[in-house]
């Protein structure tokens, strides 16, 4: 009876963990229509490091889904890099005050959360609204890490194919 009890509780938690990550992916991997259908991207570096601004132009290169384009303007989505450090100018001179800050609009579960040290939030913003539509968060403290910044979006986009 012992056994059978203790057999019975391990399936329990078997299904009840084993099933929490697969949908703990599926609400993180919808994207939008819209999103689906761009072929040219902005990506927008809120954070401190050059090198990881190059590195996600190179890992866009060697993905090839998208076309990285010089404006938000020009692009269908803009992929905004950030991770707590932000640095932005600020005009200076006698009358000059600074712009109030804008709050982007998050749309999603998790979107406000924190981002730990080490990692960067990568997020998929709709240029003509500045929502937030599509968010991941990955370790970024080392070079190697860094090169799997766009593994959350490149699975996103290939779970909606099939």
């Amino acid at each position: 009876m012992k056994f059978f009890t203790r057999v019975l509780i391990g399936m329990g938690f078997f299904v009840l963990f084993g099933c929490l990550p697969v949908r703990a992916n599926e609400k993180r991997s919808s994207l939008p229509s819209k999103v689906l259908a761009a072929s040219t991207v902005f990506v927008e570096n809120q954070t401190t490091s050059a090198e990881l601004l190059n590195t996600s132009y190179t890992e866009l290169s060697k993905w090839g889904r998208l076309q990285v384009v010089d404006t938000a303007q020009k692009a269908d989505i803009v992929l905004r890099l950030s991770n707590g450090n932000s640095v932005r100018f600020v005009p200076g001179g006698e009358n000059s005050q600074a712009p109030e800050p804008k709050i982007a609009k998050q749309n999603f579960v998790g979107a406000d959360e924190a981002v730990p040290p080490g990692s960067t939030r990568l997020s998929v913003i709709d240029p003509k609204t500045g929502n937030s539509v599509w968010s991941d968060i990955r370790k970024t403290d080392s070079p190697k890490a860094a090169t799997h910044i766009l593994d959350g979006l490149r699975e996103a986009f290939d779970h909606k194919k099939k």
